[in-house]
């Protein structure tokens, strides 16, 4: 069976998910198609606005199997979050990779990913990153392409350079396809169109009880909607519960932490009021606000710099519909020491101790019951 994957969030999903979905299946000519989704926890920093068994639904009205990506790559810049993705596409088996992107011209793309990758491996790169350098500083100052650094001026296109270096470096067989990302831009945080919107904008829809939001996403899965929502105010808590109760030897060694944060952090927090409000008093020129906020949640849910890994032991199915129990079988007779796991049990849960911990905590939080061993594998 020929198969497309998807790196995915569908935080939430919407009616641009669905065209790509469709369009992904339809360009590749795949007979399956893939999403891999973040979890409860999401590439911005921030817990996802639906749980990740609500999104499995809201994904399967699109794909026709859903899973899970690890929780540390979800909460990692473009690098280790596209080799990770990438990687669990080939243990897969996927054939082709499809994502979204401002440009629109795979080629391009492609040529840029080289590119940069030839910059990474480079003495002037090594000599830059020495000298203390920002990584996007060093890039910027080292592309000697005007097209290419136009490319990265965009996210999507940035995202699809992290894939692309992931296929590139650790899957050279998976083709990879893109989808011209067009109507609302990814930063939007009003919806401005009748029938695409950003997931900044839906999500603030939702959050303050607008209903426009329910033009732009499929009216299949409306009610889905309405669940119980989560933001990072309900994380703050126990942030704070965190940041005032460990040691900063162990703050220093929490993942993603900058030299010199936790002392910065540690310092803010007494007299921060809110998630908003920390981020506000700790921001510098030196991190941005997408860096603090992937700093905050690893402090939540105490990720150390050990927790790392480069490899792919398992496969956590989050939901699957007809097509996609056909694929998972097909998974199974031709990959019989590959473990592929619909349902968490004792002898399974030791390959997603991160995912299941990731869980626990968004049901803090949020105060929802629904975790990784009471919730079967979603089929429709």
């Amino acid at each position: 069976m020929k198969s497309v994957g998807i790196i995915s969030e569908y935080n939430p999903f919407h009616n641009g998910h669905l065209y790509h979905a469709q369009q992904s299946k339809l360009q590749s000519q795949a007979d399956v198609s893939i999403a891999l989704m973040s979890g409860n926890f999401v590439m911005r920093g921030e817990p996802a606005l639906f749980n990740k068994f609500i999104r499995t639904q809201m994904a399967l009205s699109a794909v026709d199997l859903v899973v899970e990506l690890p929780t540390i790559a979800s909460l990692s810049s473009g690098d280790y979050f596209g080799e990770m993705a990438i990687k669990l596409a080939d243990y897969l088996d996927v054939n082709t990779i499809s994502f979204g992107s401002e440009h629109g011209n795979i080629n391009a793309l492609k040529e840029a990913a080289k590119q940069v990758l030839d910059l990474e491996n480079s003495d002037a790169f090594k000599s830059k990153l020495k000298e203390g350098k920002s990584y996007p500083r060093i890039i910027n100052e080292l592309i000697q392409h005007q097209s290419t650094n136009d490319i990265l001026q965009s996210p999507n296109n940035i995202l699809s350079i992290g894939y692309l270096k992931g296929i590139q470096q650790f899957a050279p067989q998976i083709e990879a396809i893109t989808i011209y990302r067009d109507t609302a831009q990814h930063r939007d945080q009003k919806i401005q169109h009748q029938q695409f919107a950003s997931g900044s904008s839906i999500r603030q829809s939702i959050i303050h009880h607008h209903s426009d939001w329910e033009n732009v996403v499929p009216e299949a899965i409306k009610s889905l909607y309405h669940s119980h929502f989560t933001t990072v105010e309900h994380a703050f808590p126990y942030i704070k519960h965190q940041l005032l109760t460990q040691r900063i030897s162990t703050l220093k060694t929490i993942y993603t932490m900058s030299e010199g944060l936790e002392n910065r952090l540690i310092s803010m927090i007494k007299d921060a009021h809110s998630f908003k409000d920390l981020l506000t008093k700790v921001k510098t020129k030196r991190y941005t606000y997408t860096h603090i906020q992937r700093v905050l949640m690893n402090v939540l849910l105490n990720i150390q710099q050990c927790d790392i890994k480069h490899d792919i032991s398992a496969a956590r199915i989050l939901g699957m519909n007809e097509n996609g129990r056909a694929y998972l079988k097909y998974l199974k007779r031709h990959f019989p020491e590959r473990h592929f796991i619909t349902n968490i049990n004792q002898s399974s849960s030791a390959y997603f101790s991160n995912e299941i911990k990731a869980t626990h905590i968004y049901n803090l939080m949020s105060q929802q019951f629904d975790d990784d061993f009471n919730t079967p594998v979603i089929k429709i």
